[in-house]
């Protein structure tokens, strides 16, 4: 049987580490996949379920972090089962554990909510086990709902009934249409038009409707606009004239938008100009000639060309050196110019490259001007702008007071001396404003004039300032720096990955791609699919797909892109189905012990796992009396025990369930109480007959300090207090009965305890780890607990003979019981049988 020491530092610690992060780690998960799936911020507490009397509910409430103290973070609360109150009450217990240092630390936390009918005052309350549980109250009607996917789905449902009856309506609507286009319009010609054609406010005129071949619309012009249109230019005349027959007795002319009654005339489609001849000339220019007429050019556009030419023929060091800065245009870039990246980001400054005496007149010993050129730490004049390069601006500056003008504060309430030039010496109180002269009563700071004195000589204000030269922030942005390379643009799109599906899931499922390939490099990935709108995750080959439904088909597609925003074709399609909710329970462990193993230290067992039931491992919760049980040892599915550590004289109840490999959880053992301190392991039925040196018998419950008692001595045997008597054996025909004397005796109520029954009727009722003395044959013994006491092995009764054991059970039930010390020996003669005293633990006050 395994066991961890908790005395000795360790490995053991880690584990509990190990522990805490892995709860952390699957809490954010799973809250980083709410907040995605339903929108989840921090700017709201939300309610996802509330809980019923049949489950449990769920929300998220903004706290403080515990592991990030002065953050918020979202946490992830259950609600307990139970009907909706006004009042939702959050507990978050830090939960504490004895590391390998016996010191008792914060392990991990637990989060609980449950409804309540009032609310109290926020608190945080100290366990008997030393956890810490931060306890708040949140008003229910200030959580927002999160809308799940049953009612969407509901409310979609609500709107496909109403666009169907809009349907309907439109249907009837055309079929009404169609009736007035047959009754009243001539759809083919079939029917002429009676009367006139009145338009309203938008009247033409009245028009030939026998639609001949001499039918025409006989206007000098036609007038068009409205009030609302034509009327923003001329709200006198709202119809202007649009086209205007302006033929004179020389020239025949048709003029558009006459007047111009409009600002602008557009004409789409395409235009031909039949008063250009044509010509076979590889181009030509359309120009306006002197007299305000388009006419073509062969040779303007050969001239140009020539010269576009010659440039293109140059090498790119012929490019006028420097480079472009752009603001407002994103790539792309015009053919042949690309982003000179260095300078990203970066502000435009002017290349300032003094000579050497121009640099010996500018450095005039103080730390410069920070543009011009400034100090390094070891007192180096450095120019920041001397070359090209990807320096950029040094705008950042905070106004010092010696770059303010001259100029002084004075003290409010002070009086003080004036000297008014060429007045003399005379007396004034600066508060009043009056000078007793009547002469000039004003003051004025010029440059370092130094400061106003009264009449003790005290100065009253100080002069600060020096007017030094500061530098100002650039008002303008730069989107780009663009160079001449003249290399043709990239317009290669990427390969395309190839996508593979893997670790699929209820709700989520990893996607894997192979790297594209581009002349120039991919920069980024984009993922489709029939549930997600597209998503850029930058230039790396995975992505886990998150809040998926569970039991549903989806498909999913990766397309590369490079840097120039090509993009590749479609990767390969994945379908893939997420798994179905197993809600299949395994069966609950069939038994649990538990026993005390020392003065803090607790034992518990239960029944192993059923290998068909796919268990992966069991979880033991802990509660005290009148408290909520929580989570205190999660064991792999091949243990099936667990040492623990509690307070003294305490007694903790523990259950057990189990946990199979997809999620889900048996129903709890029944509870098992154990009792910590007073040596409460190790204890006899007060009704037991304990055996007086007299050779008499009285009950254990009405033995006292300085009885006589049997006992039995052997020549090796190994006193309590001197080293492990446990390990102990000796030889039964050594044994000889010596009278021992009771020093000390503890009574107590213990939850369970075993029932040892010998074929001659003898019955011995004691705890888990008393020791009694056994055999196997029947000369070699030893000290075993009651809880190692086998069937095989043989009991020593009071005469040092052998006795066989019928049966051995446990009794999960209360027993009063108490514990004898007694000396020389450490062994007295109790139910008739031998047993091994233990000295009890004085309690601890």
């Amino acid at each position: 049987m395994k066991q961890v020491n908790f005395s000795n530092s360790g490995g053991f610690p880690l584990e509990q580490e190990t522990l805490e992060r892995l709860q952390t780690a699957y809490r954010s998960e799973l809250y980083e996949a709410l907040k995605r799936h339903f929108s989840i911020d921090l700017a709201n507490d939300y309610i996802l379920a509330h809980a019923t009397s049949q489950q449990k509910g769920w929300a998220v409430i903004r706290q403080e972090d515990p592991v990030n103290p002065g953050n918020n973070v979202g946490i992830l609360y259950p609600i307990t089962i139970g009907t909706q109150k006004p009042y939702l009450k959050t507990t978050r217990t830090a939960v504490n554990l004895i590391y390998g240092t016996s010191a008792s630390q914060t392990a991990y936390y637990d989060y609980e909510a449950e409804y309540s009918s009032q609310k109290y005052n926020d608190e945080v309350v100290v366990t008997k086990s030393g956890d810490v549980q931060t306890i708040k109250y949140y008003d229910v009607s200030n959580l927002v709902p999160v809308t799940d996917i049953k009612t969407i789905d509901e409310i979609l449902k609500a709107i496909n009934s109403s666009i169907d009856a809009i349907q309907a309506n439109i249907n009837t609507i055309e079929e009404d249409i169609n009736l007035i286009n047959e009754s009243y319009l001539p759809i083919n010609g079939s029917k002429a038009m009676q009367g006139d054609l009145d338009l309203g406010t938008h009247q033409l005129s009245k028009l030939d409707t026998k639609q001949t071949l001499e039918a025409n619309v006989r206007s000098r012009d036609f007038r068009l606009g409205s009030v609302d249109r034509r009327g923003l230019l001329h709200p006198a005349e709202p119809l202007g004239r649009a086209l205007v027959d302006s033929s004179d007795q020389l020239n025949t002319s048709l003029t558009l938008n006459y007047g111009p009654d409009w600002t602008n005339t557009y004409v789409g489609g395409k235009v031909y100009l039949n008063n250009i001849n044509s010509s076979n000339s590889t181009g030509s220019l359309l120009v306006i000639d002197g007299l305000n007429q388009v006419t073509k050019s062969d040779t303007l556009i050969d001239s140009l060309l020539s010269r576009i030419t010659a440039l293109e023929n140059k090498p790119a060091i012929a490019v006028p050196i420097g480079m472009v800065a752009i603001w407002g245009k994103p790539a792309p870039f015009p053919e042949g110019w690309e982003e000179y990246k260095p300078l990203r980001g970066k502000m435009p400054v002017g290349l300032f490259n003094p000579t050497l005496d121009e640099r010996s007149d500018i450095e005039d010993g103080d730390g410069g001007n920070n543009v011009t050129y400034y100090r390094d730490s070891i007192g180096s004049v450095v120019y920041p702008f001397d070359t090209f390069g990807n320096t950029g601006g040094r705008v950042g500056k905070t106004l010092s007071t010696q770059e303010l003008p001259p100029h002084f504060h004075h003290k409010p309430n002070s009086k003080f001396k004036s000297f008014v030039a060429g007045s003399g010496d005379y007396g004034n109180d600066s508060s009043t404003g009056t000078g007793t002269d009547g002469g000039d009563n004003s003051q004025m700071a010029i440059g370092n004039l130094g400061a106003n004195y009264n009449t003790n000589g005290d100065a009253l204000e100080q002069t600060v300032g020096d007017g030094k030269s500061f530098v100002l922030l650039n008002p303008y942005r730069v989107v780009n720096f663009i160079e001449y390379t003249g290399r043709p643009s990239d317009k290669t799109a990427p390969t395309a990955p190839t996508l593979i599906a893997s670790s699929i899931d209820t709700t989520s499922v990893s996607l894997n791609w192979s790297g594209a390939t581009d002349e120039f490099g991919v920069t980024d990935y984009i993922v489709y699919g029939n549930a997600i709108s597209p998503f850029s995750v930058g230039n790396v080959f995975n992505r886990t797909i998150y809040g998926l439904a569970p039991g549903t088909s989806y498909t999913f597609y990766v397309k590369a892109k490079d840097e120039a925003g090509n993009l590749s074709a479609d990767s390969n399609i994945v379908s893939v189905t997420t798994s179905v909710i197993d809600l299949t329970q395994p069966s609950v462990p069939n038994y649990i012990n538990g026993f005390m193993e020392d003065i803090n230290q607790i034992y518990i067992e239960w029944g192993a796992a059923l290998a068909n039931e796919n268990v992966v491992s069991f979880e033991v919760w802990r509660r005290t009396s009148g408290g909520i049980s929580s989570l205190r040892y999660t064991a792999d599915v091949y243990e099936n025990y667990f040492y623990d550590t509690g307070d003294y004289n305490t007694t903790y109840y523990y259950k057990v369930r189990a946990k199979n490999s997809i999620g889900n959880y048996s129903e709890f053992t029944s509870e098992v109480g154990v009792t910590t301190g007073s040596n409460g392991g190790s204890c006899f039925d007060v009704e037991s007959l304990v055996t007086m040196v007299s050779g008499q018998s009285k009950k254990l419950k009405n033995v006292v300090v300085g009885d006589q008692l049997q006992g039995f001595s052997f020549p090796n045997e190994v006193d309590e207090s001197e080293g492990d008597y446990m390990s102990w054996s000796g030889k039964l025909s050594e044994a000889t009965k010596v009278e021992v004397t009771v020093v000390n005796k503890i009574t107590s109520i213990q939850p369970n305890y075993y029932e040892i029954k010998a074929a001659d009727t003898t019955t011995v009722r004691a705890t888990a780890f008393h020791p009694l003395l056994v055999t196997e044959d029947g000369e070699n013994v030893q000290w075993v607990c009651v809880k190692n006491i086998t069937p095989n092995m043989l009991l020593i009764d009071k005469t040092g003979k052998i006795k066989p054991i019928e049966s051995i059970l446990f009794k999960d039930e209360p027993l009063e019981v108490a514990l004898l010390d007694v000396e020389s020996v450490d062994s007295y003669v109790i139910s008739g049988i031998v047993a091994h005293n233990l000295k009890p633990i004085e309690e601890i006050v």
